[in-house]
């Protein structure tokens, strides 16, 4: 099953409670897991990761351009059946990421006080986040 998967490619589908953001047949997709990131091709072993904050690489095609970046910020992958699933609470593709409103909401983050163990844990989640929507931002430029 494997070698059938091999020339028909990889499904890549990315979700939220909200929608379904992209349904694509692809060549590889790279994730943000928790930690470290993965690469997926056709005939990979079944697996779930769990998603850190970071950016979603389809590639589709041949080319340095020649496929999709989306940013995720936390969820679960699997990996099964010639199939990538994404379950996310948040999806933004690349080109709809401006790198102002990027940079203004690392700076809001980052300036926010914060006090005791849960809310400086949930601080440095959230610039983490905001510095991976910037940089992934700044690539798009």
């Amino acid at each position: 099953m494997a070698s059938s998967n091999r020339s028909t490619g990889l499904r890549c589908v990315i979700v939220t409670p909200e929608a379904t953001v992209l349904d694509v047949t692809a060549r590889s997709v790279v994730l943000p897991l928790e930690d470290g990131q993965l690469g997926v091709a056709p005939g990979h072993a079944p697996l779930i990761g769990r998603l850190g904050a970071g950016e979603v690489r389809i590639s589709q095609s041949e080319g340095p351009s020649a496929g999709q970046r989306v940013f995720v910020e936390g969820g679960f992958a699997e990996v099964g059946h010639g199939t990538v699933t994404v379950i996310t609470q948040r999806a933004v593709p690349a080109d709809k990421i401006s790198l102002a409103d990027a940079r203004t909401s690392l700076s809001e983050v980052s300036a926010r006080k914060a006090t005791g163990d849960e809310a400086i844990a949930a601080k440095l989640r959230e610039q983490s986040a905001a510095r991976a929507v910037v940089r992934m931002a700044e690539r798009s430029r």
